[in-house]
Parts: C-alpha cells; sequence; structure tokens
C-alpha cells in the first residue's frame, strides 16, 4: 500500500513537471511571436505613411514600390484596404488598375474604400473615353453608395457619359436628380450645362437656350461661362437670333479673354458680320449678371491620370531643347512638334496629366519647360462639351516599350504621374 502511494507520487511530480515545462515553452513562444509581430505591424504602418507621403508628393514610382510588397506580404493587416486603394490609384497600367479597382470595390463594398474604389473606377473610364463602360460604374456606385455624399456628383457624371454615349434622353434625367439634390451645389450649374448641350444635340433649341440662361441668371460665380456664352451664341444662331448670338460671341471675347473658346467665337462673329453687315453698328455687350443663387464649393473632378488616348485637338504649344536622353531613333520622335502629321505607325505618346483648371496646366508647363521638353495640349469635351479636361503631353511613338521609357524619367524628373497612352 505504501509503494503504491509512493508510485502515485513520483507520478503526480513527473506530470507536474512536464505541464510545467509545456507551459513555460508555450509562454516562450508567445513571448517570441508577440516580439516578432509587434514591430512587423509597426512596421507596415510605418512603411504605408510612407508611400502616402509619396502619393501626395506625386511620387508615384516610389509609392508603388513600398505598396506593392506590403499588399503581398501582410495581406491582412488593417491598413491593406486603404493600401490596395492607393496601390489601384499609381498603376500605370490601364486595364492592371481597372482589374485591382474592379478586386477592392468587391471586396470592400461596406467600407469606405471600397466605395471610393467604385468610383475611381468610373472615373477611369470616363477619362479613357469608355462612356459606357463608366456609365454602367457610375450607375452601380449609385445602386450601392446612393446616400453617400458623392450622390450628386456621381449623377452629374452619370448624366455626361449618358450624354457621351449618344442616350440624351437618359442623361437629362440624370441632371434633372442632380438640380433636384445639389440645386446649391456647384454641379448645378454643369448639370444645366449638361442639359443644354442634350437639348442642343436633339435640336431644342428653345429648351436650351433656356438652361444656359438660367446659368447666367442663377449661377454667375460659375467658372466656365466662357463655355456658356459659346453654346447660348451657337444656340442663338441655330434659332436665327443673329444680334443676340453676335452679342453671346462678343461677351465672351470681351469678358474672357484668354478662354480656349475664343478663337471659335472670333470665327463666328466674323462669318455673322459677312451674312450680317448692320450687326457691327448695333450690337452690345451681354452683361454679365448679378449673383442669384448661392454656390457652395465643391472640389472638381480630376482623377490622376488618363489612361487610353483620344483623338486629340492642339489648342497651344511650347517649344523647349531636345531632351538629353533622346538617344535612339524612337526616343528622339518625342521631340517632334504640334506641326508635324502624327502618324498611325507611331499610336503612343506620353502623358503628363489631366486638368480641368488652366492654372494647375500652366504649372506642370512650366516644369516641363524647366526641364527640357516639349509638349503639346489636347482639349476632351467628351463628345458633348459639358466638361473641358486638359491633357498635357509629349512625344509619338511607334512602341509602347519606348514611350514608357520617357514616361518613367519624365516622372523621375518633373515629379508628376507620366503614362503611356495609345491612340
Amino acid at each position: 500500500m505504501r509503494r503504491s502511494l509512493w508510485f502515485l507520487f513520483l507520478c503526480f511530480m513527473v506530470t507536474s513537471a512536464a505541464l510545467a515545462d509545456i507551459a513555460a515553452d508555450e509562454a516562450a513562444q508567445k513571448k517570441e511571436i508577440d516580439s516578432v509581430v509587434t514591430p512587423v505591424a509597426g512596421e507596415t504602418k510605418e512603411l504605408f505613411e510612407k508611400a502616402k507621403k509619396y502619393f501626395a508628393d506625386k511620387d508615384y514610382k516610389d509609392c508603388k514600390d513600398i505598396l506593392a510588397p506590403l499588399v503581398a506580404e501582410h495581406p491582412m493587416d488593417s491598413i491593406i484596404p486603404q493600401a490596395r486603394l492607393m496601390l489601384a490609384k499609381v498603376q500605370e497600367d490601364f486595364e492592371v488598375s481597372v482589374a485591382q479597382l474592379q478586386e477592392v470595390a468587391a471586396e470592400y463594398e461596406d467600407q469606405p474604400e471600397g466605395m471610393e474604389a467604385q468610383k475611381e473606377l468610373a472615373d477611369r473610364y470616363y477619362l479613357a473615353d469608355k462612356y459606357e463602360d463608366a456609365a454602367s460604374a457610375y450607375k452601380e456606385f449609385l445602386d450601392h453608395y446612393e446616400k453617400s455624399p458623392m450622390a450628386v456628383e456621381v449623377h452629374y457624371w452619370l448624366g455626361s457619359s449618358y450624354l457621351a454615349a449618344e442616350q440624351t434622353e437618359l442623361a437629362i434625367k440624370e441632371f434633372e436628380k442632380v438640380m433636384d439634390q445639389g440645386k446649391q451645389t456647384n454641379w448645378a450649374p454643369k448639370a444645366l450645362l449638361g442639359m443644354g448641350n442634350a437639348y442642343f444635340k436633339t435640336q431644342k433649341f428653345s429648351d436650351a437656350e433656356n438652361r444656359y440662361l438660367r446659368i447666367l441668371d442663377q449661377y454667375a460665380t460659375y467658372d466656365e461661362l466662357n463655355l456658356v456664352y459659346l453654346k447660348l451664341g451657337e444656340t442663338y444662331e441655330m434659332e436665327k437670333k443673329w444680334k443676340q448670338a453676335f452679342a453671346a460671341y462678343q461677351t465672351l471675347v470681351s469678358n474672357y479673354p484668354k478662354a480656349i473658346e475664343v478663337g471659335e467665337a472670333q470665327t463666328r462673329m466674323a462669318e455673322l458680320l459677312k451674312t450680317h453687315p448692320a450687326l457691327q453698328a448695333s450690337v452690345t455687350i451681354v452683361p454679365t449678371p448679378t449673383v442669384t443663387v448661392a454656390v457652395t464649393a465643391t472640389p472638381a473632378l480630376v482623377p490622376p491620370f488618363a489612361t487610353v488616348g483620344v483623338t486629340p485637338t492642339v489648342v497651344e504649344t511650347e517649344e523647349a531643347t531636345p531632351i538629353e536622353e533622346a538617344a535612339t531613333p524612337e526616343e528622339a520622335e518625342q521631340e517632334a512638334t504640334v506641326d508635324q502629321p502624327v502618324l498611325k505607325s507611331t499610336p503612343y505618346h506620353v502623358q503628363i496629366g489631366v486638368y480641368s483648371k488652366k492654372a494647375n496646366l500652366l504649372l506642370t508647363e512650366k516644369g516641363l519647360r524647366k526641364a527640357g521638353y516639349k509638349y503639346y495640349v489636347v482639349t476632351v469635351n467628351a463628345a458633348d462639351g459639358t466638361y473641358v479636361l486638359y491633357k498635357l503631353r509629349t512625344g509619338h511613338f511607334a512602341t509602347r516599350t519606348a514611350a514608357q521609357k520617357l514616361a518613367n524619367k519624365l516622372s523621375k524628373r518633373i515629379k508628376e504621374k507620366a503614362i503611356v497612352v495609345e491612340d
């Protein structure tokens, strides 16, 4: 009996020692894991903050160099949704960017990153002149995020996409929603302009005139009144209101002498004077109206970069000294000025930026001149004229590889995202 008790006591002691050893091992392992996980978590956050700074500084290459391995190596980190969204934004390749945005939009549908990815996806399509795809993406945004603060803006771009795709009735309905939901925002005059252009397209000139005049009457601080006066003049001409047409063009020329529409207005005035010479003596300037409705500031949409080419309309050029890196024949092609024909055999170009404000365009042009690059500017009116964008480009290349080489050099030199576009 005494031996049995002694044996049980030994078993108990051995078991206790084993359990203690196991507990000690588990504690050591946990300590080791904690010592590894904590620094990694801190490191991912630090790296992401560094990537955000590069993104803010428009240093997209370094931003991408940080984000790509960060997303691959730490897929479960809390910052990954934001990191993936930012990585999709800085992708040079259009198809890659679109695919990544689609993934983020689907995987984080109930999170802010998913909402932003869906909007960014639609913007990418729109700037690439893929209007049907843009309309589909904007509509999907509204299906999921109708209560979003961005809903008014998205209704506007959905209307613009429909209008560019020749679906005028659908476009007008979306522009009306902008007026219903955002009359006090600066998307309202843009929507009225879109509606006017839709009516002009369908030859409902009286309705078009009404929308243009409403902008002048109610939104005098609208920053594209120059475009409104041009469209109003064209409408008056279609209505055979020659005096009013001449006055609208003259107001544009007098009040907005640096506007891109001035050349067209002067051409139209000259044509009117040829057929109606009496206009010279009777014309009066249309006054710029006083403000009757306050407009709250809403940032204009200027996606960071476009993706595929459009048929360009050159609006201005600038000479610069030849770039020092143009050593190969293909690279040397980029020195062609806009006066030279762009052959179908050179369909690739380098795009430095897309701007809705002339001031931002001029700032980047200054950087290009300082770096010694020639460039040219194309304007994009979608096809409906509702919104003017300036695309700053350089070069004509036969291969994407040659164009990408210049794009990489430009991105480093002027700290602006340069991408390759194709006609």
